[in-house]
Order: structure tokens, then C-alpha cells, then sequence
């Protein structure tokens, strides 16, 4: 039975306001005008290369607004640091992507199994529960769980030691899911939902269904 690697936030549950929200209006706030892409992607940079899970933050890292500054090229001044980082960017509201649950669906309806590969915290396991996800799900290898992260590989190894090589592993962030999936040889596609990673032009999607068509055609030759 062949396997799919799935994220979780931004892939199939959203969370209300996603992070990168919450710092743009925070850096607006404090006289920095960004966009919502800028700041996504400074901050998927910053954490691709500095995600690896602090005791004190529940299986996440830290946020270090210096080098998110950084990354927008804006100076890092050290009281404007300080006020950033004592602000919590975790949303405690959070729904499905409207394609979330008929690509779950037709997975199963082809016979895959699934497997959550995720960077997240303790409650996911509440998310998951509340919004039904787990009669789809197979398994869940979550960074709380296990004690490292994407783009680290080993958290794939987790998955891979039970599940074997899946055909996918589907997620939002080209710097975490879509590098990490490399790092592990697992075969990745990058669900750009809101066009923020415009010069990737291969391995993409910008909904849940068209990956759900890129599994049908790769079956046809696994």
C-alpha cells in the first residue's frame, strides 16, 4: 500500500491568524510597513535554518527577531527585538482548508495511507481530535513528540522506519517541507496557496486537489 507524508498547518488546517500575520501587524504596529509575503518569507527563512525544538516552547523553537529583522532588511534595533519577542504568535483558533477533508477522502479512496509529519506543539493532538482528523490519519510524527524538527531529515526517518518511502510528502513552506522531504530523498510538492513562492515553478500546486491529481498520475507508474 503506497504512502503520502502530509503537513499540517497551512497544508490542511488553518490557523486564524496564521503567524506571519500576526508579526506584520506587530511590525506595522511599531512604524515597519511590510507585506504579509515579506514577512512570510523572512520568517520561513529565519526558520529553516534555526527551527529546532526548545524545551520551553512546547516542540517549537524560539523566535529570534533579529535575524527575522534580518531577513526583511530592516536594522535590528534592540528595544524593537525585545518588544517582538515578548508577544506570543501562536493562534489558539484554528479550522480546515475547505480541501482539506475531500483530499484526505480521496486518498483513502485510493487506498493510501497517511501519515502527519509536523512541526508543531502538544496541542496538536487536540487539533486533531476536534476537527476529525484522525480517522484519516495512519500515524502522526509530530516535532513535540519526537524532539526535532523539519528541515531536520530525521524527523522523516520516524515516518519512514514504520511506513517505508511514501510518493509524497505535501507542505506549505519550501524552506522546511519542500527542503526537509529532499534532505530525507523523499520526493516533495509544495502547496503555495497564496502565490508566495512565485519562482518555484516545479513540484507545485496551489490546492490540495491538484496534489491529490499529482498522486493519481505518480500511481500510475509506482
Amino acid at each position: 500500500m503506497a504512502t503520502i507524508f502530509v503537513d499540517m498547518g497551512d497544508t490542511l488546517v488553518k490557523f486564524v491568524p496564521r503567524m506571519h500575520e500576526r508579526i506584520a501587524t506587530t511590525l506595522k504596529e511599531e512604524g515597519i510597513e511590510v507585506s504579509e509575503r515579506e514577512v512570510f518569507r523572512a520568517l520561513v527563512k529565519h526558520l529553516g535554518k534555526y527551527n529546532f525544538p526548545h524545551p520551553e516552547h512546547d516542540g517549537l523553537s524560539p523566535l529570534d527577531f533579529s535575524d527575522i529583522l534580518f531577513e526583511l532588511g530592516r536594522p535590528a534595533d534592540l528595544n524593537l527585538v525585545k518588544k517582538l519577542s515578548e508577544r506570543n504568535y501562536l493562534s489558539d483558533r484554528y479550522e480546515l482548508y475547505d480541501d482539506s477533508i475531500p483530499f484526505l477522502k480521496g486518498l483513502k479512496d485510493i487506498g493510501m495511507k497517511i501519515v502527519l509529519v509536523t512541526n508543531t506543539t502538544r496541542k496538536v493532538h487536540t487539533i486533531l481530535k476536534t476537527l476529525g482528523l484522525y480517522q484519516y490519519l495512519d500515524s502522526v510524527i509530530a516535532s513535540c513528540d519526537v524532539g526535532v524538527m523539519k528541515p531536520h531529515p530525521k524527523i522523516f526517518y520516524y515516518a519512514l522506519k514504520e511506513y517505508g518511502e511514501p510518493i509524497f510528502h505535501i507542505g506549505d513552506v519550501y524552506e522546511i517541507d519542500f527542503v526537509g522531504a529532499k534532505r530525507a530523498y523523499i520526493s516533495p510538492i509544495l502547496l503555495d496557496r497564496f502565490d508566495f513562492y512565485p519562482e518555484i515553478k516545479e513540484s507545485k500546486v496551489k490546492d490540495l486537489y491538484q496534489a491529490l491529481d499529482l498522486i493519481k498520475e505518480r500511481l500510475k507508474y509506482y
